[in-house]
């Protein structure tokens, strides 16, 4: 049975390109010898097929400098900026500061730019600084091909790679990535904990001390210094954005990851030197450097430390993780050679802190999304010192612990569906879950297709009511089959109390994982279903919670590409940066 999504206008639109395709392959002559000179996107292994391979992307090489009159170094006539002359334009004339006083607030707040938005002060076009724009396979580094067939396998990524939908994706997504890249290299925004104004210094009196606020406390009316602030459910504090710590880590993290991409499929040295200067900024130059803690991560104003939430402030530091294993051959990487073990001793203090701090260990000791992504954290900086054994450990007590409490038998997530937003908690706990099955599966350990013994449990709701639940019997499938399938159907249909959004490009992109995974001809109608959805719905910018949002509509999936490729090295190439 043939699946045609959309309206009538667009199923007529779909029978005439069918047309216009048997035309052209009725009356156009492709003999077979025209057909083998058509491009190969897999990878060539004998000798003989090496030499032909490296003079097919010669040519097209070629072929492309003269179509665009490029001289035979792109960048010979461009001045690069290294790092420290980077660092010197920086503290000399900091964005965001006043006379250097590193203390003062700026009346420019620094903003998330939008996709393939210039940085402040670039032209909307693109500047002539000769960074890539697109994919081309003669510009993708011969370690970064040998890396990901040492990784996935080489006859698996040719196989992957020659499915068509994956050839245009790839070229949807390394364009894509380098929009991304490119904004944040041009970016000079100083990324520091010491951007916070004089007023919002945490209670320790230290600049370098991270600091976020509370989304949902405000000024207490009742007391002569209006403190401590008071909770006013569902109405979120403009004041928070007065502090930038959390705006400037998180962009830190998906600056490094999207530069550390645009390195490995480029090879452009300019990614890895930025990437190189943005780690040191924020962990390491003195001026600039984070302490190693989140005492006042979610602070309250008027409390002593922060809450237990602001421990996951951190846990999207894997794309930082994944952006230095990406340069990790790089030329700027190895002018710093010190820089990885600097940085891992930040976060071995980092580590003793959370093991010690109460914040952390109520995260740690959660049920629900807050102990998934407390344990994708912590796994994702075991990785990255090196302490394997203890990573292992841990993603074997993932299996009790994470995936089999959270999962019904039916799919349902029993800790996410009780509250109010609850399809969007759904969808966010099982991102991670599925982000922590990749990361165990580089530790050999299978979180897929684990599932918990069936049990009788009590959830607290507030400090009052408490609600007796089922858990456990459910796996990680069953948590994307159960999303799937009610992301088709109208929200009405949804059998849990939902003021939120939802987003069925998230849900998709799970179910071309879980395709993967579990085989494609279980998924391959559901996945069709999807699309469907989407393209219906073209799902635009919108609130879902606390930190919750939708994606804005573009071309296609372009993270899904990259994302696939990372379950398929089994989480060693990179993991889904969500």
């Amino acid at each position: 049975m043939v699946y045609i999504r959309g309206s009538s206008k667009r199923t007529i639109t779909v029978v005439l390109g069918l047309c216009v395709v048997f035309v052209l392959f009725t009356l156009t002559p492709y003999s077979d010898k025209a057909l083998s000179n058509l491009p190969d996107h897999g990878f060539r292994h004998s000798t003989e097929d090496q030499a032909l391979e490296q003079e097919r992307r010669r040519k097209q090489k070629e072929q492309w400098e003269n179509e665009h009159n490029m001289p035979e170094n792109p960048y010979q006539n461009e001045q690069v900026e290294k790092p420290e002359e980077l660092n010197k334009q920086l503290f000399e004339n900091p964005p965001g500061h006043d006379n250097g006083n590193t203390n003062a607030p700026s009346n420019d707040e620094p903003r998330q730019q939008k996709q393939g938005e210039p940085s402040p002060g670039q032209d909307e076009d693109s500047p002539n600084d000769g960074l890539p724009t697109e994919f081309l396979e003669f510009r993708v580094p011969s370690s970064s091909q040998q890396i990901m067939e040492t990784k996935i396998g080489a006859s698996r990524l040719k196989e992957f790679l020659a499915e068509k939908q994956n050839i245009e994706a790839r070229e949807v997504a390394v364009a894509y990535i380098l929009r991304q890249a490119n904004v944040a290299y041009r970016n000079n925004t100083v990324y520091s904990v010491v951007n916070k104004p004089e007023t919002k210094i945490p209670p320790s009196g230290d600049i370098h001390d991270y600091t976020s606020l509370a989304r949902y406390f405000w000024k207490n009316p009742k007391t002569p210094d209006n403190l401590p602030y008071i909770r006013l459910d569902g109405k979120p504090n403009p004041d928070m954005d007065s502090v930038w710590d959390y705006r400037l880590l998180r962009k830190m993290f998906r600056d490094c990851y999207y530069m550390g991409q645009g390195y490995f499929w480029t090879g452009d040295e300019r990614y890895a030197e930025k990437i190189v200067y943005r780690v040191k900024e924020w962990f390491l130059d003195e001026k600039t450097k984070m302490n190693s803690h989140l005492k006042y991560g979610s602070l309250i104003f008027g409390n002593p430390l922060g809450r237990a939430q602001g421990v996951l402030d951190m846990f999207k530091v894997y794309g930082m993780f994944d952006g230095l294993k990406a340069i990790q051959g790089s030329k700027a990487m190895q002018r710093e050679p010190e820089l990885i073990k600097n940085l891992q001793s930040w976060f071995t203090d980092y580590l003793v802190w959370m093991d010690a701090s109460i914040q952390a260990n109520q995260e740690k000791n959660a049920h629900n999304n807050h102990g998934t992504y407390f344990t994708v954290q912590y796994l994702s900086i075991l990785e990255f010192l090196g302490r394997d054994a203890d990573a292992k450990i841990m993603a074997e007590d993932a299996k009790a612990v994470r995936v089999g409490p959270q999962i019904r038998e039916d799919g349902a997530q029993p800790h996410e569906t009780i509250r109010p937003i609850s399809f969007f908690y759904s969808t966010f706990n099982l991102q991670g879950l599925i982000l922590l099955a990749i990361q165990a599966d580089s530790h050999g350990v299978s979180l897929w297709n684990h599932r918990g013994p069936i049990e009788d449990k009590t959830i607290r709701i507030n400090s009052s009511k408490s609600v007796p639940i089922k858990v456990g019997g459910g796996s990680i499938e069953d948590a994307v089959r159960y999303l799937s399938l009610y992301a088709v159907r109208d929200p009405s249909e949804w059998p849990y109390p939902d003021s939120g959004t939802r987003n069925e490009r998230d849900v998709l992109k799970m179910a071309r994982i879980a395709a993967l995974v579990y085989g494609k001809d279980k998924w391959e109608e559901l996945i069709e279903n999807l699309e469907a959805k989407v393209d219906e719905n073209q799902p635009g910018e919108g609130e879902g919670g606390e930190g919750a949002t939708t994606t804005t509509a573009d071309d296609g999936d372009p993270n899904g590409f990259i994302c696939e490729l990372g379950v398929l090295s089994k989480g060693t190439l990179w993991h889904c940066y969500k």
